[in-house]
């Protein structure tokens, strides 16, 4: 989604993409958080997430195994779920530091899409893209629109770089997980949030081990005065 839906060509000249789950919430996922607020993570959402682990299930079978056993719960105890999620130390002053620095802001996430619109919305973003739960009267169907695989958020950076005509080398990915790793490979820079991954930590340039996202505002200015990197 964008935040101004006729604007076809950006005039910023950098850009910053965000992973949301474990990036700038403290949870690791607002599907398990969805999950333990209906009661159904031990019973199902976390089998589900074991059988996509080992491979047994495709992305879209396993968003749509999450999904359908949520349906008939309607749109405002859904919704109830997401307000019990915190946000992570330091993200008012990160957003607010990118935002001088005139920053196009994307967040692109696998996470489902009311709780990113939630969070896009609240700080103001510029483009923001989650997967869609499909409704009908306000009731969950067991249906899903998947806008966001979680290992091919590259393709969707580099899409919207193309789009608004900003150069690749002027572009951030920050994320957590190896779910981001595709997104890390198709920015000039990468920051990982104290992650778990060793795969991650090898790959990114620089990793936040804090939980205070000021971290990252630390080592971008540090990156500027040696003249590395210009937002």
């Amino acid at each position: 989604m964008l935040k101004n839906t006729n604007l076809i060509h950006s005039s910023k000249k950098s850009l910053v993409a965000f992973d949301l789950d474990g990036t700038l919430t403290t949870s690791r996922s607002c599907w398990e958080d969805v999950h333990k607020f209906f009661g159904t993570w031990e019973s199902h959402g976390k089998k589900i997430l074991d059988q996509f682990l080992r491979g047994e299930l495709s992305y879209e079978e396993f968003d749509k195994k999450d999904v359908e056993v949520w349906i008939g719960r309607t749109r405002t105890e859904y919704m109830a779920a997401f307000e019990i999620i915190r946000y992570r130390d330091g993200i008012e002053e990160l957003i607010a530091f990118l935002k001088d620095k005139g920053c196009f802001l994307a967040l692109i996430s696998a996470g489902l899409q009311e709780f990113v619109d939630i969070v896009a919305k609240r700080y103001d973003f510029d483009y923001w893209i989650g997967n869609e739960i499909i409704w009908k009267d306000d009731i969950i169907t067991g249906d899903i629109k998947i806008n966001v695989d979680g290992n091919k958020k590259g393709l969707i950076l580099q899409n919207i770089l193309e789009r608004y005509q900003i150069p690749v080398q002027n572009s951030i990915a920050i994320g957590d997980s190896t779910a981001d790793i595709d997104m890390f490979k198709a920015a000039g820079l990468s920051i990982a949030i104290n992650t778990r991954s060793k795969q991650v930590t090898e790959i990114v340039d620089f990793v936040c081990q804090s939980d205070d996202l000021k971290e990252i505002i630390t080592y971008l200015n540090k990156l500027q005065r040696i003249k590395s990197f210009t937002l």
